[in-house]
């Protein structure tokens, strides 16, 4: 029997409302069923627990803002879900989250299970250890929010899918520049048109935080409108800071081939330029930030969080499993080009299974979050 005051996951999904159909393109994929129960209370919350919270993290700053309003700070809950626990690395980091948010701070990364109804994990120094820190909530067949990069090889990222498959977990891999309207209005009107070539531009202070934001950009504007990637080159001096270029090949429905770029530089947010063959189509899609509250967090933030919330609530996720891993892949060819090829071309077949790339960022020399993270799990 379930307590009194409490409820399951799988009871919660079948009874919650669609508060989370406010976010941009968030239902693409196949749904999943959920189970018919009785009526909701009015009292019940969706139970979040948090991953990551505070070392390089979004959930600090950005996310959990949105979900548990800080006392005298002017917030206001844009969702429908509460974070009721949280796991930080540095135990002491994480006792601050709890008592800023109002929730609880649990010892073990596990210590959640049982305890919350989805996970969202928000830092990024833990992508190596993704496939360890999640899978006792994707074995419970929960909803996750893995913020990228989603993983550090693509071993570890099939892991984490199979995991989820095998146990009717749903999963989230975002970027802010991949859910918000004009990166969802690019990937529509590119899905209309055959692609001659594309200028793509990303504010950047690396290629595994920041980078990566492109690289997502592209996935969901070109590659989801029926435009796989076959290689990627990365050009650049230093993968640790601006610029560089990063130039997609990709083949078409019907074999032919174009390309694009992704130019990184260190300003503004990002921005897409698509030519289409069709009266010589040329369309500008540029991704805004918002001025003033609420539109400074309903305009680039809020919307990953409306996309988890949709994916909790209803079992639909935003991308599919195959497309989660797609975008992992062409994230790992373009560490592959700037790390092993001299910039060159590398085809997404080409990158090893078991390959690893760098989580240590040059631009922050002491940070002890890596170090804390081998102590604990090698």
């Amino acid at each position: 029997m379930e307590p009194p005051n409490e409820i399951s996951r799988r009871r919660f999904l079948s009874q919650a409302p669609a508060v989370g159909a406010l976010g941009a393109g968030v239902a693409t994929a196949a749904p999943t069923s959920a189970p018919h129960s009785e009526e909701r209370k009015p009292g019940d919350v969706f139970r979040v627990g948090c991953l990551n919270v505070s070392q390089y993290s979004h959930l600090e700053p950005i996310w959990a803002p949105l979900m548990n309003p800080r006392p005298g700070s002017g917030d206001i809950p844009l969702t429908g879900m509460r974070i009721t626990h949280c796991w930080e690395i540095d135990h002491e980091r994480a006792e601050k989250f709890a008592k800023v948010f109002g929730c609880e701070a649990v010892k073990h990364f596990d210590d959640m299970v049982g305890k919350v109804d989805g996970i969202i994990s928000g830092g990024y120094y833990n992508h190596p250890w993704n496939h360890i820190l999640h899978e006792p909530y994707l074995k419970a067949g929960l909803p996750n929010l893995i913020n990228r990069p989603f993983s550090n090889s693509l071993a570890k990222a099939r892991k984490m899918v199979d995991l989820a498959r095998k146990h009717g977990a749903t999963i989230l891999v975002p970027s802010a520049f991949e859910h918000n309207d004009a990166i969802a209005t690019a990937k529509s009107w590119a899905s209309e048109r055959k692609i001659l070539c594309y200028h793509a531009t990303n504010s950047f202070d690396d290629y595994p935080t920041h980078g990566i934001h492109g690289v997502y950009l592209v996935c969901r504007a070109i590659v989801e409108a029926g435009n796989p990637v076959v290689s990627v080159a990365y050009r650049t001096d230093k993968w640790h800071s601006p610029p560089g270029v990063v130039t997609f090949e990709h083949h078409d429905s019907d074999g032919r081939q174009f390309f694009g770029t992704l130019h990184q530089f260190a300003a503004g947010l990002g921005s897409i330029r698509i030519h289409a063959q069709e009266e010589s189509a040329i369309r500008d899609f540029a991704i805004r930030g918002g001025t003033g509250y609420p539109y400074d967090r309903t305009e680039l933030w809020a919307p990953t969080i409306w996309a988890f919330q949709q994916m909790a609530l209803h079992g639909e996720m935003p991308q599919t499993f195959e497309q989660i891993l797609n975008k992992n892949n062409v994230f790992m060819a373009g560490w592959r080009s700037v790390l092993s090829e001299d910039g060159n071309p590398v085809r997404l077949a080409d990158v090893p299974d078991d390959w690893e790339t760098p989580v240590e960022l040059p631009s922050r020399p002491d940070d002890p979050t890596v170090s804390l993270f081998r102590k604990k799990f090698g």
